[in-house]
């Protein structure tokens, strides 16, 4: 049975990437009383597997890990509340609920949706049953398994640009299987086009995740002639885009890609569920502050 729980919140921000990261951090700093709901306890999101986070307008290197560390360090610093636990609805009557995982509801004044995205699943036979035992999507935790051995990226975006650029140092032969030309930043595409044992197979999609106890293929179609080939390859990488996660904000509160859609200014999007958003570690953190700001603005 759902119950009332006590408001210690005026600004609800769902999500712990660096966007709700810094926008906790952020409303916290100016003066609100701040709660962060992370359902996953991955603080950083999808970032927190990089190895090294381009870009940051300060000096030194950081992994997407050691930057969510820091940015939640410094909230809980300046007072925000951790909750983790998951949202599983928002409504926007006269009064602002959460309800969250376990049935207790949150009244909150401003929410700040910084939910993030998930990797777009490749929906093809396999990929489920080698998730886990050669189909990976996160080249830092599991590059090590596949030292000396081929593995297959698919994708041309930045994620599957920097997931490559990993495999490469440890790899044999990282083969990258693309649908078009690349549209990751420059950066990313310069320093593949430095390494040896990087190939690319144009004009083509993953169809099956082959193998037997584990992966030990895919089979690509190419997009324009309709022809299958087989490539062997001991781990599987897709990185084919994402889809955000707003399963909780009402139907009319999402646009048919499922991105933030709304007037409310009770109700601020920032990063990924943002169908504005760049991708970028330095425009998520960018967006956190102003939704913050945005909702101080609101309650004020």
């Amino acid at each position: 049975m759902a119950r009332p729980l006590k408001n210690l919140c005026q600004v609800a921000v769902i999500g712990g990437g660096l966007a709700g990261l810094a926008a906790a951090r952020h409303a916290a700093r100016l003066g609100r009383l701040v709660t962060l709901f992370e359902s996953s306890g991955m603080y950083g999101g999808q970032l927190a597997t990089v190895d090294h986070v381009d870009g940051l307008p300060v000096p030194g290197a950081f992994s997407g890990q050691d930057l969510a560390i820091s940015l939640l360090e410094d909230a809980r610093k300046v007072g925000v509340q951790v909750i983790e636990a998951q949202i599983d609805k928002l409504e926007a009557g006269t009064r602002l609920t959460l309800t969250d995982w376990e049935g207790n509801f949150h009244h909150p004044e401003a929410v700040i949706v910084a939910s993030g995205a998930s990797l777009r699943k490749l929906g093809v036979p396999g990929e489920e049953q080698f998730t886990g035992r050669g189909v990976s999507r996160c080249a830092s935790c599991d590059g090590g398994f596949y030292r000396a051995m081929d593995v297959v990226v698919a994708g041309g975006g930045d994620a599957a640009v920097h997931e490559a650029l990993v495999l490469a140092r440890m790899s044999r032969e990282v083969i990258m299987v693309c649908r078009s030309p690349l549209s990751a930043q420059r950066e990313y595409i310069n320093r593949l086009d430095a390494r040896e044992n990087v190939r690319f197979v144009w004009d083509s999609e993953v169809v099956e995740v082959t193998g037997e106890m584990k992966v030990s293929g895919v089979r690509v179609r190419n997009v324009r002639t309709g022809a299958e080939t087989e490539i062997a390859a001991a781990g599987v990488f897709p990185f084919i885009g994402v889809e955000p996660n707003t399963a909780f904000l009402p139907a009319a509160m999402r646009t048919e890609s499922g991105h933030v859609a709304s007037t409310d200014p009770r109700i601020i999007a920032a990063g990924a569920v943002r169908a504005e958003y760049g991708g970028k570690a330095v425009q998520a953190m960018a967006e956190g502050v102003s939704a913050a700001e945005a909702a101080h603005r609101a309650l004020s």
